[in-house]
């Protein structure tokens, strides 16, 4: 008798922890047949050692996940052209094209500047709020990676409640707004090419931002087409702000909702960077996983998983691996040796993952240092989690003491 296939994502998801489907699926089904949001049937691998081989071997495919009729996770359908929807060698291409820009060493330039702006916030909402209440997600974790995003890619900041729109609708995993989704994508991809051709029509006036260097990159006579820069300049724009967002949100408040830990980062702030990392793995990232395409027959746990099927790589469930990590649904912000997977692995491991632990890590220290009795003015179990791709709270209101 063969498994039921399951719905992803799951009925208990969107909660502060994994849905416990995924602690059963990695003990008794680590490839399991499941249905997504968009309809489509697709392996599901929820255990470390699985996920990071989806991750990175070559028989699993990003570039066929833009084919007509490959199936699909999100309402959203995946942007080709870009370094998420290709494979080496046109995916090594691009990503030399971009590596400088984005370099560990020159990135870290930032440090002081997204630390200034964290420091600010912090101190505007001490100064702003009236009372003891604020909601962290609309007075830092928003604003600090939309401006940060702005500044570095050379989008308008005035622009910010437009593609904020945008993004969130592009995000979501509510059937009823799947109309929605793809008009703010065409937006969304439309504003982008209307910065884009501005820039190509003014590379004798370069300016000194990420999209305009991305506009002039080469390598060996080669450079970026149209179809690309646009393809990235979403991308980016997207993941710089909204997933940010989500992260420092969910850091935040998984913090607080054990105090102790925030009385640990008040008392040694020293330990911010160890415990982003292991709250970049103890949180949930996304309520589905990373899609790849198998284009040969590969046997996975005694599962023949076929070329054209997809297979979805579980990067919540492979963060709670106990096969991967000691007693792993506890939170210890000094665990060492934290090999997580919330930035993927292989190729295609996130371009702007030091970015995203600067504005973490700066965040965090400006908060634990500005209000050290901050707590929650919810029940954790009250909070709100929005409904959309990338795990995030609808609002984080907290005590600040």
């Amino acid at each position: 008798m063969s498994e039921p296939v399951l719905e992803i994502p799951f009925q208990d998801a969107f909660q502060f922890d994994p849905s416990p489907t995924f602690a059963q699926l990695r003990e008794n089904r680590p490839v399991a047949r499941v249905r997504t949001l968009a309809g489509a049937e697709v392996w599901l691998v929820t255990r470390y050692d699985d996920v990071r081989l989806v991750l990175a071997d070559p028989r699993f495919s990003r570039a066929a996940v833009v084919k007509h009729g490959a199936p699909r996770v999100a309402l959203a359908k995946p942007m080709p052209n870009s370094l998420t929807t290709t494979d080496p060698p046109e995916h090594t291409r691009l990503r030399k094209l971009v590596s400088s820009t984005f370099a560990h060493r020159r990135i870290e330039r930032t440090r002081p500047w997204v630390a200034e702006l964290s420091a600010q916030l912090a101190e505007d909402v001490a100064v702003a709020v009236a009372g003891d209440g604020a909601d962290i997600r609309q007075l830092v974790a928003l604003p600090l990676p939309i401006q940060v995003i702005c500044q570095l890619l050379g989008v308008p900041y005035d622009d910010r409640e437009q593609f904020r729109e945008w993004t969130e609708l592009g995000y979501s995993m509510r059937m009823a707004e799947k109309d929605l989704v793809e008009d703010a994508m065409t937006n969304l991809t439309a504003y982008i090419e209307a910065l884009v051709t501005k820039k190509l029509a003014n590379t004798d006036q370069p300016a000194e931002d990420l999209l305009d260097e991305l506009v002039r990159a080469r390598e060996a006579g080669d450079r970026l087409s149209q179809d690309e820069l646009i393809a990235f300049g979403v991308n980016l724009l997207v993941a710089g702000h909204e997933t940010s967002a989500n992260q420092i949100s969910s850091c935040v408040a998984t913090l607080l909702r054990w105090p102790e830990n925030w009385a640990k980062l008040v008392a040694n702030p020293d330990l911010v960077p160890s415990a982003v990392e292991e709250l970049l793995r103890f949180n949930r990232f996304s309520e589905v996983g990373q899609l790849r395409v198998a284009i040969e027959d590969v046997e996975l746990h005694g599962v023949r998983i076929k070329a054209g099927e997809g297979v979805m790589a579980a990067l919540n469930s492979a963060n709670r691996d106990p096969r991967a990590y000691d007693e792993p649904d506890e939170l210890r912000l000094d665990r060492k040796d934290n090999k997580h997977l919330s930035f993927g692995f292989g190729p295609h491991f996130c371009l702007a993952a030091q970015l995203a632990r600067i504005e973490l890590q700066e965040s965090l220290l400006a908060l634990v240092r500005r209000f050290p009795r901050m707590s929650l003015a919810k029940p954790p179990e009250a909070l709100e989690w929005r409904r959309v791709l990338v795990s995030g709270l609808a609002e984080l209101p907290v005590n600040l003491g």
